[in-house]
């Protein structure tokens, strides 16, 4: 589970630098300038104003993780269908597998970024930010936490996997904290990095779950003794 766990924060922190600079780096460019319109913010007041926002977001993804893993474990309690976190391994190492092929554009039908609603969502956070004061900004992280996003779905599937709430809690936070040094240094620099880094920086991080699918896939074919990968951690 601790290489788990390391994957995970490393898909983050590549995730970081590419797909969520792409996703939200507007809204933090967007909430920072307007922070400075407002008067502005220098120093250790505004690295903390970044703070609040990220640790506004990261709360949410930990929330999330708790439920989706609370989620696992009571559909094995309901269901009673023995292996059933082997089950729900395999399940999630499939979705977390799609939503990897999605990224490097081998499987173009599972357009996660595309997600209903996201344009609308988008519109609500400009809203709030027309509206931001640096009393505001951690819950305007919290609410942009809950941003539809492939990233976080496929990660939400392996905290569902968990089958625990403290599991699908670690799952998320890793992740999350992964994600940190990326938007933090966008909203304290917004000339950050090029499209050119950016996308071998995607293409890494959808190696990486690519990756941590495959393993999830095994370990749960193996658990349900489809078949035995004796040199799995």
């Amino acid at each position: 589970m601790l290489n788990d766990y390391i994957t995970i924060f490393f898909i983050g922190l590549l995730g970081g630098f590419s797909h969520c600079l792409g996703m939200c780096g507007g809204l933090v460019i967007s909430y920072s300038m307007n922070l400075h319109g407002q008067g502005g913010r220098s120093g250790g007041a505004r690295w903390q104003t970044h703070l609040l926002y990220n640790s506004g977001r990261i709360l949410t993804y930990m929330i999330l993780g708790e439920i989706f893993g609370l989620l696992g474990s009571t559909l094995g309690f309901i269901l009673a269908v023995k292996n059933i976190q082997s089950t729900l391994e395999l399940v999630a190492g499939i979705i977390m597998l799609l939503m990897g092929l999605n990224f490097i554009g081998l499987w173009p039908g599972w357009a996660a970024d595309s997600f209903p609603g996201i344009n609308s969502f988008k519109k609500v956070m400009v809203a709030l930010i027309n509206k931001l004061s640096s009393g505001n900004i951690f819950i305007l992280g919290m609410i942009l936490g809950l941003m539809p996003c492939g990233l976080v779905y496929a990660v939400g599937a392996k905290a569902v996997a968990t089958q625990s709430p403290l599991g699908g809690m670690m799952t998320m936070l890793l992740f999350g904290l992964g994600t940190f040094p990326a938007l933090f240094s966008l909203g304290i620099s917004t000339e950050f990095i090029t499209m050119h880094w950016r996308h071998r920086l995607y293409l890494l991080a959808a190696a990486l779950l690519i990756f941590l699918a495959v393993l999830t896939i095994m370990h749960g074919i193996d658990a349900l003794d489809w078949y035995h990968f004796y040199w799995l951690p």
